[in-house]
């Protein structure tokens, strides 16, 4: 079952290759020795071997919205909020990073990759 549209301030984008919640790193040790993780967290979408417009189109977007500081991005729902399966959370606050572009093959772009940071899923 495919994700409904990933949107950054109401603008569908293209559905990534890949999504993830990056890995988070521990803030720190409670006495029992069990790590504290921040309720806050990144994501990352990454697609493969994409057309040139379609890397335009995502450049575009991001050189729209960069200076407007957060965002609003609709993303696949971090597992502790959802509960269900291949929900997908709304969620404000959300700081962009430029898209990175990897090496071409031919015209085509064989990455691109976008962070989305400060995500609070708590």
């Amino acid at each position: 079952m495919p994700f409904d549209p990933y949107r950054i301030d109401g603008n569908q984008i293209l559905s990534p290759t890949t999504f993830r919640w990056t890995p988070a790193h521990p803030l720190d040790v409670q006495g029992d020795g069990r790590p504290i993780y921040s309720g806050v967290r990144n994501a990352e979408l990454k697609w493969v071997l994409v057309s040139y417009s379609d890397w335009s189109n995502l450049q575009h977007l991001y050189d729209l919205v960069r200076s407007t500081g957060s965002h609003v991005v609709e993303i696949p729902a971090f597992p502790t909020a959802s509960g269900s399966a291949y929900a997908m959370g709304i969620y404000s606050g959300v700081l962009l990073a430029e898209p990175v572009i990897g090496p071409f093959f031919q015209e085509y772009p064989q990455s691109v990759t976008l962070l989305m940071l400060e995500i609070v899923t708590e």
